[in-house]
């Protein structure tokens, strides 16, 4: 893999910036999810694909960068500052790279669509009866001639309602069989999608699957090998790109209200002159570095490959649960009882926050990662106490 150099990592950070600057913001992200038939703009993916964002992370070969997870990390940063509704993160970390990760030369043809725009794609592995366990998987692809039927249930996934290509996790064979990655096309025959927002209005669908008859080259990789060990760090991915979506959200909601308190008056002053909301500020803009470090921190351990990488985003995911917790309440409760309309921004950057801080297992989940692994740090009794604490 080629690293990106620090100078091309601030470019992409300011053409980002520049072009989500000037397209985005809560009123436009109100538009796509309320308007569109996607909840999302196809231009905008268009355009994405045009500024060659879509292959920041893919191999030369398919069109890419052949940059890392910090490269989409920037990207995801600035779309959820912005609120960027485009399924970025189900396509790029997930699906594509699941592919590019596990899949056949033949199966990797599809990465040249990712980075096109021709192509959006989405990972179902999460069932009605997992939680956020990683390991249970119930959903089976039997072998029929020379292929599979697929049959079993996954919950919702932010994208999955408007994906061309579906990765579907099932075990293969029979249900005590070993557990595969599937391509299944979005609209195949026996696909049952129930699509839904989520509390940030975000689209996506639970699917049902039915009998879906699917080809041999369908397995990701071709090999019936079990893929558990490989989705756990696919889906640690999955959850870093989302708390590095939370950062660029929770520095806006933390912006967005120190210029509301600046414009509020009381007694004839500003809001933020009073020294008791100036220390909320304060918290809430150190918990905000204090999370895009651990997130920094992980993404180097990830992109270089480190023993320690599963650990590192276990920390950053529960830092970032207990600030996305506390900046969006506080975002909220510093604007009054206006905090939770739809008029103001408070509110979006607020269920934006809450939303990712579910993804992919909750700051409780992780830290049991990290107790049972006896990596905890010792403030992880304070980081239980505050999440427990809201």
């Amino acid at each position: 893999m080629t690293a990106f150099s620090t100078e091309e990592r601030q470019l992409l950070s300011e053409s980002a910036e520049a072009w989500f600057a000037d397209r985005y913001g809560p009123e436009h992200s109100k538009k796509l999810t309320r308007d569109t038939e996607d909840g999302f703009g196809r231009e905008e993916w268009k355009t994405y694909a045009e500024m060659g964002w879509l292959g920041l992370a893919l191999p030369e070969a398919a069109g890419g960068s052949d940059g890392g997870l910090t490269e989409l990390a920037i990207l995801l940063s600035t779309a959820g500052k912005h609120l960027a509704v485009e399924p970025l993160l189900p396509t790029l970390v997930l699906g594509a790279g699941a592919v590019a990760q596990f899949g056949a030369p033949a199966q990797q043809e599809i990465l040249g669509k990712v980075a096109e725009g021709a192509c959006l794609m989405a990972l179902l592995h999460a069932e009605p009866a997992s939680g956020f366990a990683r390991d249970h998987v119930e959903a089976v692809a039997t072998r029929s001639g020379d292929g599979f039927t697929l049959d079993g249930a996954k919950t919702f996934a932010i994208g999955a309602h408007a994906a061309d290509t579906l990765v579907v996790s099932a075990r293969i064979g029979d249900a005590s069989g070993p557990v595969g990655l599937f391509l299944v096309p979005g609209k195949a025959e026996g696909v049952s999608l129930n699509v839904s927002p989520a509390m940030d209005g975000r689209r996506g669908a639970a699917a049902r699957f039915a009998g879906v008859s699917l080809p041999a080259d369908a397995l990701l990789g071709g090999a019936e090998t079990d893929r558990l060990s490989a989705i756990d760090a696919l889906l640690d991915r999955g959850t870093l790109a989302a708390c590095a979506e939370a950062v660029g959200a929770m520095h806006a909601a933390t912006a967005t209200t120190l210029d509301y308190l600046k414009q509020r008056k009381q007694f004839g002053r500003a809001l933020s002159e009073f020294q008791v909301i100036q220390h909320r500020l304060v918290d809430m803009n150190i918990l905000c570095e204090e999370t895009r470090a651990a997130v920094h921190a992980a993404l180097t351990a990830v992109d270089e490959g480190r023993a320690d990488a599963a650990l590192a985003v276990a920390r950053a995911k529960v830092q970032c649960a207990r600030a996305s917790r506390f900046i969006g309440g506080q975002a909220v409760q510093l604007h009054g009882g206006m905090g939770m309309t739809d008029e103001l921004a408070a509110s979006h950057f607020y269920k934006r926050l809450s939303v990712t801080e579910a993804q992919f297992g909750d700051g409780e989940w992780h830290l049991r990662r990290l107790i049972e692994a006896g990596a905890a740090a010792p403030a992880s009794a304070a980081l239980a106490s505050g999440l427990a604490a809201g």
